[in-house]
């Protein structure tokens, strides 16, 4: 464990950098649990950003408090629910999207993925991005509705991160909102 609380406190931030989180961003992490990324990426943004962690299991919020508590960190607001059909923020508020190991819970057939997709159009800002972590998912079929869903593959990262508390080799994908992003369905 404590070989990923180093990599977490000292290489994240280096890895959020790459993914493209930066000063003053307003960050959205989607169902962030215990705030393995959300706590970096508050770091980078700082007092003038806002990371928006969106989870709704009590005790792993309960934890993610606790983190940022004891860093002294208030630029991090906990949205305690579960992803229905939408996001409670305004449209076009957000600058990157943290889509991470989230697929085991929406399938590429399930309405809420197409329901996540288009909210997340819909509250990112023009040339936003959406960042990735693809696991517990057919790669070829979410890719592809992603990229109906309006966006463009960015480019890929290939780099170490964090997943299920060990540290592993991972692929991230990021991908920047069109102007003219276009609503989707879901697959059946």
């Amino acid at each position: 464990m404590y070989e990923n609380d180093r990599w977490l406190k000292n290489k994240c931030t280096g890895f959020l950098r790459k993914v493209g989180v930066k000063k003053s961003d307003i960050i959205f992490d989607c169902c962030c649990g215990e705030g393995n990324y959300t706590i970096p990426a508050a770091r980078i943004s700082g007092s003038d950003g806002i990371v928006y962690a969106m989870e709704m299991n009590r005790n792993k919020l309960r934890t993610l408090r606790e983190k940022f508590k004891s860093e002294g960190l208030k630029n991090i607001k906990i949205m305690e629910r579960e992803f229905n059909e939408s996001i409670p923020l305004h449209d076009e508020s957000v600058d990157i999207i943290l889509l991470y190991d989230i697929f085991w819970y929406f399938s590429t057939g399930d309405m809420r993925l197409a329901s996540l997709l288009n909210e997340s159009q819909r509250i990112l800002k023009d040339d936003g991005i959406v960042s990735v972590y693809p696991q517990h998912i057919d790669l070829g079929i979410l890719k592809q509705t992603i990229l109906d869903a309006g966006f463009k593959l960015e480019r890929g990262i290939s780099e170490t991160i964090i997943h299920e508390n060990r540290l592993q080799k991972g692929y991230i994908w990021n991908f920047k909102k069109h102007r003219n992003g276009s609503k989707i369905k879901s697959r059946d």
